[in-house]
């Protein structure tokens, strides 16, 4: 609902040309309804559009953000006459026409909002609101197949829109499409299971905005989900709320890591182990990427630290957990002997320590091309 109001204060602000005075007042309350709007201050909207209309009863704009807080609260009776007041008016602006449809499909009056639909996409053709909307209400209707026509032409544009995945399941359905059906429905509840964890992390971090875990979580949902800028924005929140928590610095690293931006994985953990000598795992990432770019002497720098902090941490624990973060420092020193002999020490502690087979399997694989 956000973007009706959006759309409307851009024409509003681009389109009246009455006096400097009066501009500034008319764009005064106009901002205020806005607000109030993003507030979900609906009364006090209404009555600054009322305001704007009051100084100038011909600026449809303000019929438009009227009409869109009357949708919003369901009086789809005052929201209709609104719209058809600001059509009267002769905006030329397809939002108008389109939301009278979303009205009178609303009211069950499915022509007439077939008929907005339409003369929306005669004037533009490509937008998809009023397509998706068209599409909607020929589900409704039953005209199935010109639902799935409508959908499939919105499909490219509004890719994880669970409302747009959710219906095409059910019109393929209904058009004996079971397979097709099928792939959208798993579509639609993996849309919905990322809708739910990331509300979950939102909620976490409004209830707890001082701690980390939920800038933490909201994080993992961007890297997970393909969205590397976001999940710098949230990580970079984490360590604002708790310097300390390395795992941050990692996950940056990390990505910068995957999008080859090695020296700036560098930088990361550089900073990471300036707030903690002792993080064990910056200092083996700083010695492997000091390796990669030929820099022997700062790489056996760092995974000397990396290597006595590990052996310290595991005689005081010997857990399958540093067992494993020790031998990965003799790997990549390239002491094989050492590098096996610990992994198989992780491995008796916990046979299905994949990390520690994985890593043995390298280890076996280097002695063996070292031997050739």
């Amino acid at each position: 609902m956000r973007h009706l109001f959006l759309t409307a204060f851009i024409l509003f602000c681009s389109s009246f040309t009455v006096s400097a005075q009066r501009s500034e007042l008319l764009l005064q309350h106009y901002r205020q309804a806005e607000m109030f709007v993003n507030q979900q201050r609906f009364d006090e909207a209404l009555r600054e559009y009322q305001k704007v209309i009051e100084l100038d009863p011909t600026l449809p704009q303000a019929y438009l953000g009227l009409g869109n807080i009357y949708l919003a609260q369901f009086k789809f009776d005052l929201a209709l006459e609104t719209y058809t007041q600001a059509i009267e008016l002769k905006l030329p602006s397809p939002e108008i026409h389109c939301n009278r449809g979303i009205v009178y499909t609303k009211q069950g009056k499915y022509e007439r909002a077939i008929a907005d639909f339409q003369q929306v996409l005669a004037i533009n053709a490509d937008y998809t609101p009023a397509r998706f909307e068209l599409g909607f209400v020929y589900q409704q209707i039953g005209e199935y197949e010109k639902a799935v026509l409508e959908y499939e032409r919105v499909l490219p544009h509004r890719q994880g829109d669970l409302a747009l995945h959710h219906n095409l399941a059910r019109c393929y359905f209904r058009l004996g499409q079971v397979e097709a059906a099928a792939q959208q429905h798993e579509i639609a509840q993996q849309i919905r299971k990322f809708q739910d964890t990331f509300d979950a992390a939102q909620q976490k971090i409004r209830e707890k905005p001082d701690d980390p875990d939920g800038y933490m979580a909201l994080a993992k949902i961007y890297a997970d989900h393909g969205q590397p800028q976001k999940a710098f924005e949230q990580y970079k929140a984490a360590i604002l709320k708790d310097a300390s928590l390395m795992e941050a610095y990692d996950k940056i690293a990390a990505l910068y890591i995957q999008n080859q931006q090695s020296s700036k994985a560098v930088t990361v953990y550089k900073t990471a182990v300036g707030v903690n000598s002792g993080y064990i795992k910056g200092h083996l990432m700083l010695g492997l990427l000091y390796q990669q770019s030929d820099q022997p002497n700062e790489s056996a720098h760092h995974l000397e630290i990396a290597r006595q902090l590990a052996e310290k941490a595991t005689e005081m624990t010997p857990n399958a957990q540093n067992l494993n973060m020790l031998g990965a420092i003799y790997l990549a020193m390239k002491d094989y002997n050492r590098a096996e002999a610990t992994f198989q020490k992780a491995l008796k502690l916990t046979p299905d320590n994949k990390q520690a087979q994985a890593y043995l399997h390298q280890v076996r694989e280097a002695k063996k091309k070292e031997s050739d």
